[in-house]
């Protein structure tokens, strides 16, 4: 009888080793990056290790759009991972002057999934949202150009989708506009 016992024991030891070692072997892997991260966001050079967190595992990016020192009223472009919407990045000029927060409760109302919580840092001039940043800044005295539109200031916005929880990654959107809105201003003497 003691010996039935252990051929159980001996035998549930190996059904659970060997269970353990199938989901280990057969496991989930780590999704890859199997692209090449961007040095620039539309242009502008941010470096790869600024934008890595919000770019998804995947096999293949796209860009598309502008740069953001063309001097164009309103310019941008967008990176699709495996032709999934990643990030967004836009700047506009205004011809009033918005707060950063007036343009992140916009924009959270938009994209924000429901979460319309808005975050402003100190200085006043970057707002956090739910789905991404946006930066404003002066630019007086700036001629308009060909359209004939009048410009007294600008924001800088990053829209993104990846990661779904982005509550980690407030400090690099906001780094990100920090790094862009200086790009604009100089493409556009303001």
């Amino acid at each position: 009888m003691a010996d039935r016992y252990s051929s159980r024991r001996m035998g549930c030891a190996v059904l659970s080793v060997t269970a353990l070692l199938l989901t280990a072997c057969s496991g989930e892997e780590k999704p890859e990056v199997a692209y090449d991260l961007p040095d620039t966001l539309c242009g502008a050079l941010v470096g790869k290790k600024a934008i890595e967190p919000l770019f998804p595992p995947g096999r293949k990016l796209t860009h598309t759009g502008d740069a953001l020192d063309n001097g164009k009223y309103a310019s941008g472009c967008d990176y699709a991972v495996d032709n999934a919407k990643t990030l967004l990045v836009s700047s506009f000029f205004h011809e009033d002057r918005p707060t950063a927060r007036q343009i992140a409760e916009k924009r959270a109302t938009d994209y924000g999934d429901g979460d319309k919580k808005v975050t402003v840092d100190a200085s006043g001039n970057i707002a956090l949202y739910s789905r991404g940043a946006v930066a404003v800044a002066a630019c007086p005295g700036y001629s308009p150009d060909a359209d004939g539109l009048p410009r007294t200031s600008f924001s800088v916005e990053i829209l993104a989708f990846y990661p779904k929880d982005l509550s980690k990654a407030d400090k690099t959107l906001t780094q990100l506009v920090r790094k862009l809105v200086p790009v604009v201003a100089k493409a556009n003497s303001c």
